[in-house]
């Protein structure tokens, strides 16, 4: 396999880095686990691939229609789904809803009470 002098040059600097923080992370007070998984970009992608999504064929977004799309996302939690085609994959768990859903049941009315 052949790589490119920057592509190595940029697994070199990326290896690197990832080591240092590695090393550093572990210096922290309290610390005994380090889950690589945690720091990746893929929620990010996942949300601008909703974004996309939302936009249909339009791939460039004004700021007023990347305004709407972000309030029709809130509005029906769609990006919790994720998008339909992504190059990220299913993360088990570990990205939460940004609006959670709450199963408990809404505490009567008192008023509505007093009528029965």
């Amino acid at each position: 396999m052949l790589l490119s002098s920057e592509t190595r040059l940029g697994l070199r600097m990326t290896t690197h880095s990832f080591i240092e923080l590695v090393e550093y992370v572990f210096t922290l007070p309290d610390v005994s686990v380090f889950l690589s998984q945690r720091i990746t970009q893929d929620p990010l992608e996942n949300f601008f691939g909703c974004q996309r999504q939302r936009g249909g064929t339009h791939d460039n977004p004004s700021v007023q229609e990347f305004q709407k799309n972000m309030q029709a996302l809130r509005v029906v939690n769609s990006f919790v789904k994720g998008p339909v085609k992504g190059n990220c994959r299913g993360s088990k768990g570990f990205d939460k809803p940004v609006l959670e859903k709450e199963n408990h049941p809404l505490p009567k009315r008192i008023a509505a009470q007093k009528r029965k």
